[in-house]
């Protein structure tokens, strides 16, 4: 059940469109994993029973319609567990590539001079349910003159025969 095979002769546009990057990113993804697959001599566990596209294809249905763990096991004929340790180790072999990690903070701060900064402040009123006349009975009733709170018991008398 290959899911890439399907979509591998779709034009470059749908292509992007269902994946969310352009075919040459989704094969030089292909080809890090598969290097990377080359040189780890070690392999622990069971392997996948997905093709590497495949995987690189849930990671990236996982970012563009952010589906759950779930879904994307269901989809694939995967657990959840599997999908999840599937996407994870897929997401880690890419950003140890270094081609596709983004620049730190600190990258902000060395030879650009920020001119102006624009900061959205706008307060959105909150709804907040109304006291009923009721709920405000009851609580003047419940606290005495110096603001203590009183407590009323209903006393209902036990006849022992």
């Amino acid at each position: 059940m290959q899911r890439y095979l399907s979509i591998s002769n779709l034009s470059n546009t749908k292509f992007r469109r269902y994946t969310g990057v352009t075919r040459l990113t989704f094969d030089i993804s292909v080809l890090i994993i598969k290097e990377y697959d080359r040189q780890t001599k070690v392999k622990e566990g069971r392997p996948c029973k997905l093709p590497i596209e495949d995987q690189l294809l849930m990671l990236f249905e996982y970012y563009r319609e952010n589906r759950t763990f779930f879904h994307l096991g269901a989809s694939y004929g995967l657990s959840e567990s599997n999908a999840y340790r599937t996407i994870i180790k897929i997401e880690d072999i890419l950003m140890q590539s270094g081609y596709f990690r983004l620049d730190g903070k600190k990258a902000l701060l060395t030879d650009k001079k920020i001119k102006t900064i624009i900061v959205d402040v706008t307060e959105t009123p909150a709804q907040r349910p109304k006291k009923k006349e009721e709920t405000k009975k009851q609580l003047k009733d419940l606290q005495n003159k110096k603001g203590n709170i009183v407590e009323k018991r209903n006393v209902i008398p036990i006849k022992f025969n």
